[in-house]
């Protein structure tokens, strides 16, 4: 029976939920990494040695993309190479995301830094060198932040098809590859909002930032991609959450349909796709009274919202949720599904807390512990 994993990055170490298929009791690790900000977390199922990376930060021990190969017991920080060319004139201060490269590729792995950079393995992250290609990319002065300073590299993503790697900068752009990465072309760069609210936030914030952005960029710091995740069982299909609202493309991100109507709010950071349900996915909607407003916590009752038709129709998912008076958040890595038959959907929370799904998202129950405040939540089956 394979063994299901719930990979935790908090901002003082990682933790590591585990269960058989039913998923009915679980067990929670001590904690790893202690003192350590985990900001993502990923698992490596392509040859007989499962891999667990972590994009773990220190204060004093600087970035470092971890790795075990013992499920978690151990781990090794050394992260050589992981650092940007000498003449860029530029630092990594974190790493954001790790993920393994796509099935054709064994033994790539690939991280996200902040500032925006991309760096790739070629060893099963034992060493690792800097994707000069995007990372001195031309468009690079209009990253957000001098040189990208205040950007990061988040959500890449593969299709397992074609091979075609997509990736998002905050409060930047996105770019995709269809040659491993010698050349990247921008998209998702004009997403047209059709939510009264989004729209109403991103005129505002146009007119707020215009003069901070170049002619020639559209200021994502409105429309900024927060999460993107691939329909895997669709690879045509991409989704998105971004600061304005919720949009889906079915041709490989050319075009973009805002799905946001029939949500509480525009705006939320994490975003998971169903890997059984052909039109099912997940969002964490936040309230956002307005453009200078920081509130962005569930308004009271903590719901993750479904949609079933592909982003049609939206459900609140309450059942077995804390609430009312509930006022928390969940960040943008904070939502996962594990895939298997009776689906199990992951949520962990700003307040430490971790709920779990395994009936696609109808009822909830609290996994054991309170934790630090949770930054990813992964699920993985080995």
């Amino acid at each position: 029976m394979a063994q299901v994993n719930v990979l935790v990055g908090t901002k003082k170490g990682a933790f590591i939920y585990t269960s058989d298929e039913r998923r009915e009791t679980w067990e929670l690790s001590d904690p790893i990494y202690t003192g350590w900000s985990v900001y993502n977390m990923a698992a490596d199922t392509r040859d007989g040695t499962p891999r667990l990376y972590a994009a773990a930060n220190h204060w004093a021990w600087g970035p470092s993309v971890a790795r075990s190969t013992d499920l978690g017991k151990t781990w090794d920080y050394r992260s050589p190479g992981l650092g940007f060319p000498k003449d860029a004139g530029i630092s990594v201060q974190n790493t954001w995301y790790v993920t393994p490269g796509p099935a054709s590729q064994p033994g790539v792995v690939y991280a996200g830094t902040q500032p925006a950079g991309l760096f790739r393995s070629d060893d099963w992250g034992e060493t690792w060198s800097s994707v000069d290609s995007l990372n001195l990319h031309p468009d690079r002065p209009k990253w957000s932040g001098t040189g990208g300073g205040d950007s990061c590299l988040h959500s890449i993503q593969f299709d397992p098809n074609t091979g075609r790697m997509y990736l998002s900068i905050s409060a930047s752009a996105s770019y995709y590859t269809d040659d491993a990465g010698k050349t990247w072309e921008p998209f998702a760069t004009r997403l047209l909002v059709t939510n009264e609210k989004g729209a109403e936030f991103n005129k505002a914030a146009f007119e707020a930032f215009r003069d901070q952005f170049p002619d020639d960029l559209d200021p994502l710091a409105a429309t900024e991609v927060h999460a993107m995740r691939i329909d895997e069982k669709n690879p045509q299909r991409l989704w998105t959450q971004t600061h304005v609202g919720v949009f889906r493309s079915d041709d490989r991100g050319q075009s973009w349909t805002d799905v946001t109507e029939g949500l509480p709010s525009f705006h939320g950071f994490p975003i998971a796709v169903s890997k059984k349900d052909p039109d099912a996915v997940f969002v964490f909607p936040l309230a956002f009274a307005g453009l200078y407003d920081n509130f962005r916590v569930a308004d009271g009752q903590m719901a993750v919202w479904r949609t079933r038709d592909a982003g049609k129709t939206w459900q609140a998912m309450t059942k077995g949720l804390p609430g009312p008076h509930d006022y928390q958040s969940v960040y943008r890595e904070g939502l996962s599904t594990d895939g298997l038959d009776a689906e199990g959907v992951y949520v962990g929370t700003s307040n430490g807390e971790v709920f779990a799904s395994i009936d696609g998202g109808d009822s909830w129950r609290r996994l054991p512990g309170t934790l630090p405040p949770v930054l990813s939540v992964t699920a993985a089956v080995i």
